[in-house]
């Protein structure tokens, strides 16, 4: 009997025992409507805040102290705690726990973007449910189950009913974004948010075989109520990318003998006003949650429930994701772990492997050449060329009449010609003068790495050499940083490491995530981020009047060419008049650009700024 009912009897004995037991059974009931939650009552209308997390969160590690953790990975950057609920019945509860036992841990966030809240409720309902009433099978005996109720704990605390216009409900619904506008899934790589750092040392604990982030499409028209994507072919492993498709597959099975119709990836109209011109698969980046696992020789599946189908039924559709996932992993999870454990084993010895660090469409290459039709459930619809009331393409849905868009499907996912590297068999060495920036990244995304105890003299190295024609900066911010395009040639070459340099090795489980933040070419490196951007900006400058003095020297194979720069560039220099003079009869751009022509003879010159447009990272072929 609850506090409430003892008073009861206490203040009304009169009643008898009757009484008591009538009271009783109403403060037990009362204790189980409390566990349902906002959306429950509401029917779908509204979703609960904050506090409803957190109280239930506390409520079930009170209740089932044997099954459940409640503790906060870290605070927001408006200091709220970000909740998170461990759930088991294999007894084990910690990091350390799961793995002297062996049992996997299935890592399930939501709230990333704090509109797109169905899996708050989905996972909640999920996890009361099971403890209350444990399923036949009891997935939770074969795993621990690791659930983030809401991830962007401060962009879901400002709610609103316009927050997502394409979305059909609930009523109020949280931002996309942080509180400092951060996308937290597009953050994976820098870890540039409190929100992420304090998952990526949740992940680094944990080591999750499975991710699944749980999102909502942003509202292409059409009946498929789901879409999973996963991004295995950014793996280095064989095995673990044959495993992963086929966990994809099985999903794809559960979902559709549970009367859903998902779709294996998110599909990118062509033409929005237009669906049936077809559908194009994205090939997606590290910085998203699903690719990032995968440089982790982990499964990760991004979910998409469908925007336009209604609060209730996207909820139940989450539901269904989490219980497919989760059945999957205690049917073939301890499988699964050992395949993972030999992918880093792989890793581990990667060195002087060829790999591809980005994928592209080849749609995205030019090449039009769909992969097939796919049949998609959707609706009758008008493209109008002149739409009403505002003019212009666009499309109108009839939704009172389905149909099926028979569809080209463009799905040919190849490697980047330009990203396709081969690691170095050492590693990498970040100079002493750059370890304070690259430091945290390492630390952040547990890589191994060894600081350097003393200085070492004319070192055997290979250093980037990047013209400025091959450097390019993207035109507006993206997460608040000017990303970067950069190509160079990597070089044979001899330098001095400074005591405090940092040696990451290629021979470590984490091979290809280090390799994915220090080569330039992966989409979401650091210089990619734009972190080395002081490298690529000049800084010191010849006067106008100098330049043309050293042309003119240069012109006239004048001595002090020899004495300033040395034999080897005097004894260039009448192979280069010859060829300046060639230019000058041929070319009548160069003819008529004097920029160009002073260009001709200065960019000749060892540069007055030695380290400009030189990678700050170097690889070295062995141990230093």
């Amino acid at each position: 009997m609850n506090t409430s009912s003892n008073w009861a009897c206490k203040t009304f004995l009169m009643c008898g025992i009757w009484c008591c037991a009538i009271l009783s059974a109403w403060g037990q009931a009362s204790t189980k409507v409390a566990q349902r939650l906002e959306a429950e009552v509401s029917k779908f209308q509204r979703t609960g805040t904050y506090a409803e997390v957190d109280a239930m969160c506390q409520a079930l590690a009170k209740s089932h102290p044997d099954a459940v953790r409640c503790f906060s990975m870290g605070r927001s950057a408006e200091g709220r705690p970000i909740w998170v609920i461990a759930v088991s019945r294999s007894g084990a509860l910690t990091p350390a726990h799961a793995k002297r036992l062996g049992i996997p841990v299935s890592l399930a966030i939501a709230g990333t973007h704090a509109g797109e809240i169905d899996g708050k409720d989905a996972g909640l309902m999920l996890i009361r449910d099971w403890l209350e009433k444990p399923p036949a099978s009891d997935p939770l005996r074969h795993q621990v189950f690791l659930f983030v109720p809401v991830f962007n704990v401060d962009g879901h605390e400002r709610p609103s009913p316009f927050n997502r216009p394409n979305q059909n409900g609930p009523s109020l619904q949280g931002e996309r974004v942080t509180a400092q506008r951060i996308n937290l899934n597009r953050d994976w790589m820098l870890g540039q948010s409190a929100e992420m750092n304090a998952m990526l040392q949740l992940v680094s604990q944990w080591d999750p075989l499975l991710t699944l982030d749980l999102h909502v499409t942003d509202g292409v028209r059409f009946r498929h109520d789901v879409s999973l994507s996963m991004s295995s072919m950014f793996s280095a492993d064989d095995v673990l990318h044959e495993v992963s498709e086929q966990f994809l597959a099985d999903m794809m099975t559960r979902l559709s003998n549970k009367g859903h119709h998902p779709l294996d990836f998110t599909p990118v109209l062509l033409d929005l006003e237009n669906p049936r011109a077809g559908i194009m698969r994205d090939a997606d980046a590290p910085r998203f949650s699903h690719v990032y696992a995968v440089l982790r020789n982990r499964l990760g599946l991004l979910i998409e429930d469908h925007a336009w189908s209604p609060y209730a039924q996207r909820v139940q559709t989450s539901k269904d994701v989490l219980i497919a996932a989760l059945e999957l992993i205690a049917k073939d999870g301890r499988q699964l772990l050992k395949v993972a454990i030999q992918a880093d084993e792989h890793a581990d010895h990667m060195r002087s492997e060829t790999v591809a660090l980005d994928w592209h469409n080849m749609l995205e290459m030019d090449i039009d050449i769909p992969t097939g039709y796919v049949d998609l459930l959707g609706y009758e619809y008008t493209t109008h060329e002149q739409a009403p009331v505002v003019g212009g393409r666009h499309i109108t849905y009839h939704l009172n009449r389905p149909e099926v868009w028979h569809t080209p499907v463009y799905s040919d996912i190849q490697p980047v010609n330009d990203a396709i590297v081969t690691l170095p068999q050492g590693g990498y060495i970040v100079p002493a003068g750059w370890a304070s920036v690259v430091l945290p990244y390492l630390q952040k995304h547990g890589i191994t790495y060894q600081v350097m105890p003393r200085s070492l003299k004319n070192v055997a190295v290979e250093v980037l050499h990047v013209k400025p024609e091959n450097i390019t900066f993207e035109s507006r911010t993206f997460q608040g940083r000017l990303r970067t395009n950069l190509y160079g040639e990597w070089m044979d070459a001899r330098e001095d490491l400074l005591q405090g340099s940092i040696f990451v090795p290629t021979r470590q489980a984490r091979a290809l995530l280090a390799a994915h933040l220090l080569e330039p070419v992966s989409p979401d490196s650091l210089s990619r981020w734009g972190l080395f951007n002081t490298v690529y900006e000049i800084t010191d400058h010849i006067s106008n009047h100098r330049q043309l003095q050293i042309a003119q020297w240069m012109y006239r194979e004048d001595r002090r060419i020899r004495e300033r720069y040395g034999e080897t560039l005097h004894q260039k220099l009448p192979g280069l008049r010859k060829e300046y003079q060639t230019r000058m009869d041929r070319d009548d751009r160069f003819r008529e650009d004097p920029e160009q022509r002073m260009d001709f003879w200065i960019r000749e010159i060892p540069y007055h700024d030695p380290s400009y447009n030189h990678y700050p990272i170097l690889r070295i072929n062995r141990t230093p």
